[in-house]
């Protein structure tokens, strides 16, 4: 990968794993990045067979001539590779490993040549549900919606390293978490004690026959 861009980008996520398989991405801070975060997206899969894009920089969003926000991934995608990365999404996120694209579109001076660089998130509960990713171009001279085909694909696996320990999430890319208000809790009833009626016939006992307990 020769991309300068993108190679930082892959350095701060290999150094934010800190030997694990992946980062969660309440630590992902973008201001050690902010160069690539125009080229950047972040994709969640929600189901097996449901994945959206989360949030997407700007020059992704010209690049497909649309905001992407809420689309399906498949969109940055020319229609007949469009199987093929979804495909490549899940190995990302299964496997897990590191994808690099080399894309091209037509565009209106030629062929519009690309790389897109892909990477396994955790969630903050811990699961890999999410792919950071980000796209490089040949420059700023395009016409949108450019169509990517993908011409070659790298794929690296991910190896943990041994004793590779969690770490403490910071505020970053973290989802606010969902507000919940508990019901209030019941106020512990009051007990007293009734006796029965004391000028009630008591068979020679010398207490009440009854005593209630009334939570009133």
């Amino acid at each position: 990968m020769n991309d300068l861009m993108l190679t930082s980008l892959k350095s701060y996520w290999e150094r934010l794993r800190a030997g694990r398989v992946a980062p969660y991405r309440a630590e992902i801070d973008p201001r050690q990045f902010e160069p690539a975060l125009e080229n950047m997206f972040i994709i969640e899969k929600l189901a097996p067979d449901n994945m959206r894009i989360r949030l997407a920089g700007m020059k992704i969003c010209e690049m497909m001539g649309m905001e992407v926000r809420g689309m399906q991934p498949g969109f940055l995608i020319e229609d007949s590779d469009r199987v093929r990365f979804d495909r490549l999404l899940n190995v990302v996120m299964t496997e897990p490993a590191v994808v690099e694209l080399k894309l091209a579109a037509p565009n209106r001076n030629g062929t519009y040549r690309a790389t897109m660089l892909l990477m396994p998130l955790r969630s903050d509960f811990g699961d890999i549900n999410r792919v950071i990713g980000c796209t490089s171009g040949d420059g700023d001279l395009f016409a949108p919606p450019l169509s990517f085909a993908i011409v070659d694909v790298a794929v690296t696996p991910v190896e943990p390293s041994q004793g590779a320990e969690p770490r403490q999430l910071v505020p970053g890319f973290a989802e606010a978490p969902a507000g919940f208000a508990g019901a209030p809790a019941a106020a512990a009833p009051k007990l007293r004690s009734i006796d029965g009626n004391p000028n009630a016939p008591r068979d020679g006992a010398a207490t009440p026959r009854f005593r209630v307990i009334d939570g009133k």
